[in-house]
């Protein structure tokens, strides 16, 4: 997790409520998209959703690894402490642990708003990658994120 290079009232608030999930929390806890996966993202999937995050004019994504939060309601504080203008799901798994945090059943594959914030959640990002009409599908709905 990298401390706001910014210092103010609001940040360093953040990066305290934040730092007992340093090790789940990969970047800029500013960061206007969040990416939730269960387990460390694999590099392809790192790199498509941050270039995709990119293309939306948010690059620079906060990653947070779900596995090592603990449980949904921690795996939601999470999020909700990080408090992102977009999140995005990568996998069923994270998916499924959110959808108990927020007690809401999130869809999959679907864009959406979560307590106001655009948002998306797939059930296999890194299955996708190898099917071409998925990665289409899966970029629409990133697209569907960026802010007006």
């Amino acid at each position: 997790m990298k401390k706001p290079v910014k210092s103010n009232m609001y940040l360093d608030a953040k990066f305290e409520q934040l730092a007992e999930y340093d090790a789940a929390i990969a970047g800029d806890v500013d960061a206007d998209a969040c990416i939730v996966g269960f387990g460390e993202l694999p590099d392809q999937v790192f790199s498509a959703l941050c270039a995709a995050c990119a293309g939306i004019g948010m690059s620079d994504p906060v990653i947070v690894d779900a596995s090592l939060v603990g449980d949904p309601a921690r795996a939601t504080f999470v999020v909700e402490a990080l408090d992102p203008a977009a999140i995005i799901v990568a996998d069923g798994i994270a998916a499924a642990m959110l959808s108990d945090g927020y007690h809401a059943k999130l869809p999959l594959n679907a864009a959406t708003r979560l307590l106001g914030r655009p948002f998306v959640a797939f059930e296999s990002f890194q299955g996708d990658l190898s099917d071409d009409k998925l990665k289409q599908r899966d970029w629409a709905l990133i697209k569907t994120l960026k802010r007006a």
